[in-house]
């Protein structure tokens, strides 16, 4: 969430708002707000939703780039959004349990195994195995952890990815995605070695 903190200050601040009446209008209190802007806490997801949802802007461009002045002009204020949200049924999934029925879950329960998303990117892109604006679900990691999965790296503004923890950085553990060129770029593999089979042994 690189940008977040800042593209909420100017969302803020272009329409006129106190950190405090900010606050009021998407259930928060002011501290709450105050640190997303200087960067000392990240939004969940419900957060998130909710502020893109009242402004009419989309996760991705709160998230992933600086907002100019005239894109936030551009987008129309819902000022209904709020109470529209409130009134609206929580949508619901169905869970196969493991003797194959299926079973309402609550999204929230979805939410609790991570903390925040990430939109990939051209740059991050360009050097990793995730395509642009895969969905990366992220859960903060304080310490090192025995994991399997890789961890997106924030410093100074930038993402990267790791397979190990970084100290002094705050780590993301990568919990989840949704688009990836993984089995893309297996493939590739698969055929560069049959490639390379074919060269040494002449099959």
């Amino acid at each position: 969430m690189t940008y977040f903190g800042t593209n909420l200050k100017k969302i803020r601040q272009i329409k006129g708002l106190s950190q405090q009446a900010f606050a009021e209008l998407i259930d928060l209190n002011r501290g709450v707000i105050s640190s997303y802007e200087e960067g000392r806490a990240e939004p969940k997801i419900e957060t998130l939703l909710r502020i893109a949802t009242y402004f009419g802007i989309p996760t991705d461009d709160i998230i992933s780039k600086p907002l100019t002045v005239n894109q936030l002009s551009n987008f129309s204020l819902i000022e209904e959004s709020i109470s529209a949200i409130n009134d609206e049924k929580e949508p619901k999934l169905q869970e196969i349990t493991s003797n194959g029925d299926l079973k309402d879950v609550e999204m929230q329960k979805i939410f609790a195994h991570f903390d925040v998303i990430y939109i990939v990117d051209e740059d991050l892109a360009a050097t990793s195995i995730y395509v642009k604006e895969a969905v990366l679900f992220l859960k903060e990691i304080k310490k090192a952890e025995i994991t399997t999965n890789d961890y997106l790296i924030l410093e100074k503004g930038k993402v990267s990815i790791s397979d190990i923890f970084v100290p002094n950085l705050k780590n993301y553990e990568i919990v989840g995605v949704l688009g990836s060129n993984l089995n893309m770029d297996q493939n590739t593999i698969l055929k560069r070695l049959n490639l390379l089979e074919k060269k040494v042994f002449g099959k």
